[in-house]
């Protein structure tokens, strides 16, 4: 048997660290190269603990990969569904023709007399606070 650097176990070939790094560093860069072929994008991000949460709530629900729940999620924007931003959160618009039709301010108006006595007396305790 020839001493070509290669070592051997078993009757199989054991890569050296150095020589696995290599062959994994070029695996992922044609990889890359594939997937930026097909027209992906990679894009990098950080989630907030709530973004976090959630994200692995699904994983664990649903067993896919991160990369399929992202896209997913991302493919159900198009589809129309409401989003909340953290940024643009504003009240609801009640509209001034609404509001002269119905005489409605859009506040809720406290009632002046409970109708059940036992909520009556309850309400009588809160006044002690």
């Amino acid at each position: 048997m020839a001493n070509d650097g290669i070592k051997r176990w078993g009757g199989g070939i054991v890569l050296t660290i150095e020589q696995r790094r290599k062959t994994d560093r070029k695996r992922r860069e044609r990889w890359r190269k594939r997937k930026l072929a097909q027209g992906c994008k990679q894009i990098q991000l950080m989630l907030m603990p709530e973004a976090q949460a959630i994200l692995e709530h699904e994983k664990s629900r649903t067993g896919e990969p991160y990369v399929q729940i992202i896209h997913r999620a991302i493919l159900e924007l198009d589809r129309g569904l409401p989003i909340t931003s953290s940024k643009n959160k504003t009240p609801p618009i009640i509209s001034e023709t609404n509001k002269a039709l119905t005489g409605d301010s859009g506040k809720t108006k406290p009632r002046s007399r409970i109708s059940d006595k036992k909520k009556a007396s309850q309400q009588d305790q809160l006044k002690l606070f």
